[in-house]
């Protein structure tokens, strides 16, 4: 919710108003589950408390508790039913990076583990949300093979669709810290007791090879492309490759039974905005605006 440079010392009005404009409207979209992470206690736990009381979304943490009741913060997991398929989520933590009393920080790994014995016989999908690096968790990757999926929310960088995934692990997903993308995960099951196969290489292989040739195509969409570039043999190899690259990845495609692929949609000035949240929006950052300068003419 907060990054540290909104939450620096005199804009806390501020920051707590992006913070409380971003949950408001992302609870639109749909079913909202956030795992509780490194900076999201930085204006103290009533404030999340807040924000869970006036918005729809959800919060999990399976391993966030009150150290004085021995109580779990928030709601541990939670089993989503879609279409005939029960998908299961819960949330775990490695570290608090604020001097926080009353919250107890259990052991992420050993409670993930917990969680994949508990839920695994409940669902079809089961997927684990960490806010930990993969340099912190991947060592234990192998003991969490229970999951599906692990969707991690501590790295600078972001998991591009095009790596292939390995096969026998869960597959992994780095979401990145800047907010400039949003994460899709498309499924496709058709037999529950088959293997789910990542094919998010195929389906950016298709889109782009296919984009390509068309492009090419584009020259003289009268002609067949071999009589456009006749007298470019590179192009005329680079078609092959392309075309080979389709063949291959729609063959892939054919022989999967459960399918799951991952895109990344960047938040660029090219994504059309919902005017009525727009406007809103900037009035909001107007208002922080004013805070800050308020705040800095009362120090002064």
């Amino acid at each position: 919710m907060f990054e540290s440079y909104y939450f620096a010392k005199g804009k806390e009005a501020s920051a707590k108003l992006r913070a409380k404009t971003v949950m408001k409207h992302t609870s639109k979209m749909g079913d909202y589950y956030y795992n509780i992470g490194v900076q999201d206690f930085t204006a103290g736990l009533s404030f999340i408390k807040e924000i869970e009381r006036e918005s729809d979304v959800h919060f999990l943490s399976a391993n966030l508790y009150d150290e004085k009741s021995d109580t779990l913060l928030f709601s541990e997991h939670i089993i989503l039913d879609r279409d005939n398929l029960k998908i299961g989520m819960f949330g775990v933590t490695r570290e608090l990076q604020v001097d926080l009393k009353g919250v107890r920080v259990d052991d992420y790994i050993a409670v993930a583990k917990q969680k994949i014995n508990e839920l695994r016989s409940k669902v079809d999908i089961l997927v684990m949300l960490v806010n930990a690096t993969q340099t912190h968790f991947g060592p234990y990757v192998k003991e969490l093979n229970g999951l599906d999926y692990i969707f991690s929310s501590l790295e600078s960088s972001v998991t591009r669709p095009e790596i292939q995934q390995i096969s026998g692990k869960p597959l992994e997903y780095k979401l990145g810290i800047q907010g400039k993308h949003i994460g899709r995960c498309d499924l496709n099951i058709v037999d529950k007791t088959k293997p789910l196969v990542d094919v998010s290489t195929q389906k950016m292989m298709l889109s782009v090879f296919s984009q390509r040739l068309k492009k090419l195509q584009e020259r003289d969409p009268k002609r067949k492309i071999e009589e456009i570039y006749k007298n470019s043999p590179k192009v005329l190899a680079t078609v092959e490759r392309l075309r080979a690259g389709i063949k291959s990845a729609n063959g892939t495609l054919s022989k999967v039974v459960n399918s799951s692929s991952f895109s990344l949609i960047p938040l660029s000035g090219s994504v059309k905005s919902e005017k009525k949240i727009l406007k809103e929006v900037n009035e909001v950052l107007d208002k922080c605006k004013m805070l800050d300068e308020k705040s800095v003419a009362l120090a002064s």
